[in-house]
């Protein structure tokens, strides 16, 4: 089951950070450090979904960040032991959903060089490279959104 985060969630997200996502950021950032209140600081300017099974263990969530007029997917993690069960997929439906909502015509993220199955899932789900950042051996990938059909109308007649 998808549903909002809240606070009582965030132990479980920083557990899903250090795991699966810190190993990837301390390749080029090896001093970095995640704690929860840092977590939560992160996570306040982010809408966030996690994924509860059994409906209450977090087993996975995603984080999205609008910068602007910008969506990004700041993070997404789902629990190495339920991969492939599309709990990944499911959260990424919800971002993208929340995108045109929004009214985003496009989603990007970023995604480490050497994690190549998040590379796999993301050009799965439509995600295309745009970018690379050595610095930070990081690829941007992006996906158009496709936007509900009155929402088109209302931009070709001007409203918004």
């Amino acid at each position: 089951m998808i549903c909002k985060h809240l606070p009582l969630h965030d132990k479980a997200i920083l557990g899903l950070v250090k795991s699966l996502l810190l190993p990837y950021a301390r390749i080029t950032q090896p001093h970095v450090k995640l704690d929860l209140k840092a977590l939560r600081k992160r996570l306040r300017g982010c809408v966030t979904y996690v994924y509860l099974r059994g409906g209450r263990r977090v087993c996975g969530f995603i984080a999205i960040r609008q910068d602007k007029n910008v969506m990004y997917v700041d993070m997404l993690a789902v629990d190495k032991t339920i991969q492939g069960l599309g709990i990944g997929s499911a959260l990424l439906k919800q971002a993208e959903r929340y995108g045109r909502l929004k009214g985003q015509r496009e989603i990007y993220l970023w995604v480490d060089d050497t994690n190549t199955q998040a590379q796999r899932f993301y050009t799965a789900k439509g995600y295309e490279s745009i970018h690379y950042d050595a610095t930070i051996r990081c690829y941007m990938l992006r996906k158009l959104l496709e936007v509900p059909q009155f929402q088109e109308r209302q931009w070709s007649m001007g409203y918004q």
